[in-house]
């Protein structure tokens, strides 16, 4: 019984702590912002954001590794999970992609950098 009682103040706690995180979220301005360039290893990364409504709408990799067959095949799949994550969540806070890892890195960095320039 102590054991579940302590998993349900954990639970509460945590859904408590995700629900200040979000009221305290920084108020987006709209329009187009450009992050830094990161490097995935196999080449650089870099994404623009598209801020409308205050929401974020769409987030484009500007720069990612395309040179290699691997390389396009892997962002083919990746990026597109990325976008779909982000305008879901409105926020840089997405789960890194398997098999994407360095990739993945790379451009959520640089979208907390074109964010963080829409703050302003």
């Amino acid at each position: 019984m102590k054991i579940s009682t302590r998993f349900a103040l954990i639970l509460l706690s945590s859904a408590a702590f995700a629900w200040s995180a979000q009221a305290a979220a920084p108020m987006l301005h709209d329009g187009t912002f450009v992050g830094g360039t990161y490097d995935a290893y196999y080449g650089l990364v870099q994404v623009q954001a598209t801020v409308q409504g205050g929401s974020i709408v769409d987030v484009r990799a500007i720069k990612f590794p395309d040179h290699r067959r691997t390389s396009r095949e892997i962002n083919a799949q990746a990026l597109p999970y990325l976008l779909q994550e982000v305008v879901s969540k409105q926020n840089s806070h997405v789960d890194i992609i398997s098999g994407a890892t360095l990739t993945s890195e790379a451009y959520i960095r640089s979208l907390h950098d074109a964010l963080l320039l829409a703050t302003k």
